[in-house]
């Protein structure tokens, strides 16, 4: 009975060490992105006035909360992509209490794919929020 109990034991530490050293070992696993203090991400909202000209912009962040975008060259050019995720690195400092940014560089974010059978998102098709009510109901 010993020697079963140690040979389950050794196996599983095998399994164990195996397991860790392919995942280590993963060429195609993506790197996590660093961290950047002078990086904001989130949605770009445009205040525009009667004359459809620019007058505030902000980047939403749902941790952070609200970054003003100084609208120099490259803020305004920024606010063109109203609505949409960015990624926006910069100088960043806080004014009054408010959070201020000014654009060196920025970069159009693409939304994540829905993952089949993820519960966290709305499914299609006969029952879904999109789709024709299942029959019977």
């Amino acid at each position: 009975m010993k020697k079963l109990i140690t040979l389950t034991l050794m196996i599983a530490v095998v399994g164990v060490v195996f397991v860790g050293v392919s995942k280590a070992a993963d060429p195609n696993m993506p790197e996590r992105p660093k961290f950047d203090p002078n990086a904001v991400r989130g949605r770009v909202v445009v205040e525009k006035d009667a004359n459809g000209v620019v007058t505030s912009a902000k980047v939403e962040n749902r941790r952070n909360g609200p970054w003003n975008i100084v609208l120099d060259a490259k803020g305004l050019e920024l606010a063109q992509l109203a609505n949409k995720i960015v990624m926006v690195e910069g100088t960043v400092e806080t004014k009054d209490g408010a959070k201020w940014v000014t654009v060196e560089s920025y970069t159009e974010m693409k939304r994540p794919q829905k993952r089949p059978g993820d519960p966290n998102m709305p499914q299609r098709g006969p029952g879904g929020p999109d789709g024709p009510p299942e029959e019977g109901k």
